[in-house]
């Protein structure tokens, strides 16, 4: 017996089976994604920090291993990759699949508190650690704020309110400002009315961390 004899002597139950497929088509097409950058969820973590002047051998003794054996404590931790190089530590934290998207924000909690705990076993100069967990985050839009004869000071006031605009139209989650630049004062100075005045270069650096301050 064909598929269309045995549709047509099963009328009732063919016209039922096509209804249901209709509806689970209309359903299904309505709950279809609609982002161009759907949401995604990175469960990997970085820990990175900083022990200016020592060598890898000492930051993987002082400082990686301790923040390894710290972590280690979390049940959520699937498996950590680290590598230590001269005045840095980089831990990768990566966390069990099992954890859906709604775990990870308590997970990356507990993970700073364990960070935290640690930071006094340290040695000292090394740190503070800075974890990193917002690998997942999609720009959509970038801008470029351009003006001539503004001085980079007006240009960085206008987008700090432009900035604290978007923030509030919805569907934005984050902005960010790239290219920010340091404020630096340069002072020149001649080496012989410094000898004139009895200052000296040294004692000139010296005081300027104080009076920045």
């Amino acid at each position: 017996m064909s598929l269309p004899e045995l549709a047509i002597r099963n009328r009732t139950l063919t016209v039922f089976t096509l209804f249901i497929l209709v509806v689970a088509g209309i359903g299904a097409f309505f709950n279809l994604g609609q982002l161009e950058d759907p949401d995604f969820t990175i469960k990997v973590a970085v820990v990175s920090t900083i022990y200016p002047g020592a060598t890898a051998s000492e930051v993987e003794q002082d400082v990686t291993d301790r923040i390894e054996a710290k972590l280690q404590e979390l049940k959520q931790v699937d498996y950590l990759e680290s590598f230590s190089r001269d005045g840095l530590s980089v831990i990768k934290v990566f966390v069990r699949t099992s954890y859906t998207s709604k775990d990870m924000p308590q997970v990356w909690d507990e993970l700073r508190r364990k960070v935290g705990d640690i930071a006094s076993q340290l040695p000292k100069g090394a740190g503070p650690s800075l974890v990193g967990d917002d690998f997942g985050d999609v720009y959509g839009l970038l801008l470029a704020v351009t003006g001539d004869g503004y001085s980079y000071a007006q240009l960085k006031a206008y987008v700090n309110d432009l900035m604290k605009e978007l923030s509030l139209v919805r569907g934005v989650a984050r902005t960010a400002l790239w290219g920010v630049q340091d404020r630096r004062i340069y002072l020149d100075a001649s080496p012989a009315q410094l000898a004139q005045l009895g200052i000296s270069e040294a004692s000139l650096q010296r005081t300027m961390p104080a009076s920045a301050s």
